[in-house]
């Protein structure tokens, strides 16, 4: 039993002066590595964001392909310009057409007349795997069809994708918003780089965060709701 007595004596706890300092070298740790772990999240979102924007722009490529083949894709030209809005709320996607490159686009007029026909009226609320393709009305629905069977897991989104002569050059998306946010200018597309929020690429002034294809890097200027 003495002995006993005499180990229990023998052990020390921690000073106050020691458990002090523990603390602060945790308060130090935290203050380096919780930054750094939220840096890593960001991104994060805007990798994976980047990933389903250059997702969307092939897709769309593949169904311009697709659609000059059946007669009713893009004119062959630089001036035939136009861009696909997408907004999904829900897990229902709307798509509007316009010029959305340059004052002078010629949006649904960039496309030929085929079987199918281009319109300027939205289409409203198309959901994943809902519909019947042979029976779309207008080469829009055929195309939101399409893109909202490929990205069944997008349930709110907002996606502008600028088209030319055929071909998806540029698209921006982001799964913060399901209505316009500003995004990238073309001429920031065209020069590779957007003012962001100054200091992440891929996060916007608001705080939105928008994956781009090509992936744009941090620069300078203004971006646009359009």
């Amino acid at each position: 039993m003495i002995k006993k007595l005499q180990k229990l004596k023998a052990k020390k706890g921690f000073t106050l002066v020691e458990l002090i300092v523990v603390i602060a070298i945790i308060g130090v740790l935290a203050a380096i590595l919780i930054p750094t772990m939220l840096g890593f999240v960001t991104s994060s979102r805007v990798t994976s964001a980047n990933s389903t924007a250059a997702s969307i722009k092939s897709q769309i490529g593949n169904f311009l392909t697709d659609a000059d083949t059946a007669g009713y894709g893009m004119k062959q030209a630089t001036s035939a310009k136009a861009s696909f809005v997408f907004e999904v709320t829900g897990g229902g996607w709307k798509m509007t057409i316009g010029n959305g490159m340059t004052a002078d686009g010629t949006g649904a007029a960039a496309f030929k007349s085929g079987s199918k026909s281009w319109v300027s009226d939205a289409v409203n609320n198309i959901k994943a795997n809902e519909g019947n393709k042979a029976t779309a009305a207008n080469a829009n629905t055929l195309l939101c069809m399409e893109i909202a069977n490929l990205f069944p897991d997008i349930k709110t989104a907002y996606i502008v994708a600028h088209c030319e002569a055929g071909k998806c050059l540029y698209v921006a998306y982001t799964a913060d918003s399901s209505t316009a946010i500003a995004i990238p200018t073309l001429t920031q597309f065209q020069n590779g780089n957007a003012p962001w929020d100054t200091k992440t690429a891929g996060i916007t002034s608001d705080g939105y965060t928008v994956g781009t294809a090509p992936a744009l890097g941090l620069g300078t200027g203004a971006a646009s709701s359009t």
